[in-house]
Parts: C-alpha cells; sequence; structure tokens
C-alpha cells in the first residue's frame, strides 16, 4: 500500500519496498486459530475474521484509517500515517486511478514501538463493479513515531489457500497452453500453481464475454499494456473485467491465485507474464468456464 508499481496491461502489485519483521506463530495480541501450525500457502478459514484488543488494536486503528484515507481520496491523511516521506502526486495518481480493497487481517504482532500486519488485499481499478477480485497478502510493517503508527512498508506473497477452499492445479510450463485441471469444482476454488518453467513468472486473470476472440483480445492487451506504461489511461474492451494477478512465482516454484469470493458463472482467461515487466508470454494462456 505504501510504494506500488503498476507494471503492465493488468493491475497487478509486483512489490513493495521496506523491511520485513519475522513474526512467530503466535504473535503478540493477535488471534490465530488454536493449535493451528499452517504450512505454506495454506491459510485459515474463510470464515476466520480475527479480533485485535490491546495495543494490537490500537495498530489495526490506524491501519484501517489509512485504508479509508486511499478509499476517499484524503493525501494529508494518507501522509500522516505514513513513516518514510512519499510523493503527493505519485499518491494522489494511485488514488484517481486504483482501489485498495482490503479482504480480511490475519495477524497482528506488537513489540514495544514495532508491529507487523498480516492481510489479505486486492488492488482493482476505482470503477470496477464487480465484487470478486483476486487477492493479494502482504507483510507490512509499523512503527509508532511520537505516540503515532505509521506504515513503513512491507512485502507482498501469494495467500495461502484458506483451510476449507477446494483448490484446483494449475501447471504453467514454458511456451505452451497454461494447463488447468478439469471439470472445476461447482463450489469456490483457488488456484494452486505451479511454475514447471525456467523462467520466474506471474499470472493475471480476465473476465471475457462468451463469444469474445481470445487471439484478438491478447494483441489487445498488449498494445493496452504499452500504453499504460507510458501513463495513458487505457482501457481494455467493454464487457472484459480486470480481476487481478498473482505474485511473482520462481522456477519450479508454487503460488496461487485465491479470490476474495466464488467466481461467477462465466468465461476467463488466464494469462502468464513475465516477472518485473510484465511482458505477455507468448502461447501461454488458458480460457475456463465457471458454470
Amino acid at each position: 500500500m505504501r510504494s506500488l508499481v503498476i507494471g503492465f496491461a493488468l493491475i497487478i502489485t509486483l512489490g513493495a519496498t521496506g523491511s520485513t519483521t519475522s513474526a512467530s506463530s503466535s504473535p503478540a495480541n493477535s488471534h490465530t486459530p488454536t493449535g493451528t501450525t499452517l504450512p505454506p500457502l495454506e491459510a485459515p478459514p474463510t470464515s476466520y475474521r480475527p479480533i485485535f484488543t490491546g495495543d494490537a488494536g490500537v495498530v489495526e486503528k490506524a491501519f484501517r484509517a489509512k485504508v479509508a484515507a486511499y478509499s476517499r481520496k484524503d493525501v494529508d491523511t494518507a501522509l500522516a500515517l505514513t513513516f518514510q516521506p512519499q510523493s503527493r502526486a505519485a499518491i494522489l495518481a494511485f488514488m484517481n486511478t486504483y482501489s485498495f480493497r482490503l479482504h480480511r487481517i490475519l495477524t497482528i504482532s506488537v513489540k514495544g514501538t514495532k508491529a507487523t500486519i498480516d492481510f489479505e488485499y486486492a488492488i482493482v481499478g476505482r470503477n470496477l463493479k464487480l465484487n470478486v477480485t483476486t487477492l493479494l497478502q502482504e507483510r507490512n510493517d509499523w512503527t509508532r513515531v511520537n505516540g503515532v503508527w505509521k506504515d513503513a512498508g512491507g512485502t507482498v506473497t501469494a495467500p495461502g489457500i484458506p483451510l476449507d477452499l477446494a483448490s484446483v492445479k494449475v501447471m504453467l510450463p514454458d511456451g505452451t497452453p497454461i494447463m488447468v485441471t478439469e471439470p472445476l469444482p461447482d463450489t469456490g476454488f483457488a488456484f494452486l500453481l505451479k511454475n514447471t518453467g525456467s523462467l520466474a513468472k506471474g499470472v493475471f486473470i480476465l473476465g471475457i464475454p462468451a463469444r469474445l476472440n481470445v487471439a484478438t483480445l491478447i494483441l489487445k492487451i498488449s498494445q493496452i499494456g504499452d500504453e499504460r506504461s507510458n501513463n495513458v489511461a487505457a482501457q481494455l474492451p467493454d464487457g472484459v473485467l480486470e480481476l487481478g494477478a498473482t505474485a511473482d512465482i520462481p522456477p519450479q516454484a508454487k503460488g496461487t491465485m485465491v479470490f476474495s469470493g466464488r467466481l461467477p458463472r462465466g468465461r476467463y482467461l488466464l494469462i502468464s507474464r513475465t516477472a518485473g515487466t510484465g511482458t505477455l508470454l507468448p502461447n501461454e494462456y488458458a480460457v475456463f468456464t465457471v458454470s
């Protein structure tokens, strides 16, 4: 939320600057599932919404105040809750273009004047009306200065798949179509992604009209990516929905695409892109339908 990089045709958080702080499995002043040690890429059940008290409650209040400031385009409050100086113009440009959607806070750990917050969220176009998006996870550092808690940056990662949510395996090979396990479940699900190739890459997802020509759309996406990289507010064709993207997945590693809710019925397009630059990878896409 403090330093976001938008680098290709779709809205995606490629990273956030700042230091990170390791949190124990039972952070102070936070609530985690009793007796549960979650392995990587797994998350608490979808119903998990902890209540924070004490110092953690104070940190949560400051965090939510900054989220609210981004929602109402309040640059002054956003800057006041930021530890390191930031460009007012850059923050305002972000607020006018994108919306920060907080999904849930997982943990808050407080030690003296330092705190860490683990949370799930989405960055979407400000005018996107669809409620369902992909999620990212971030470990956000906060520091207390003269009694005020301020955002000191964080690190974006892949969110875990909730324990009560079905997972669908998706393979990301180099130079050939993305492989989605089918049939898809008739309930909510998340994608468990395996990068089987030799390049770090990420994946983004679009909702597309039933009869839209995919090859033509991919060419349009590439064009729009070039325009957006030059700060042109180019838009995708009518009926195409930008639902979000994943964090970068290293070669031979796993990642996730977790949604904030059940995907509505419809036709969808998954596309791979390179790490960092966000260049579309030739032939690496898949079309699937949720019925």
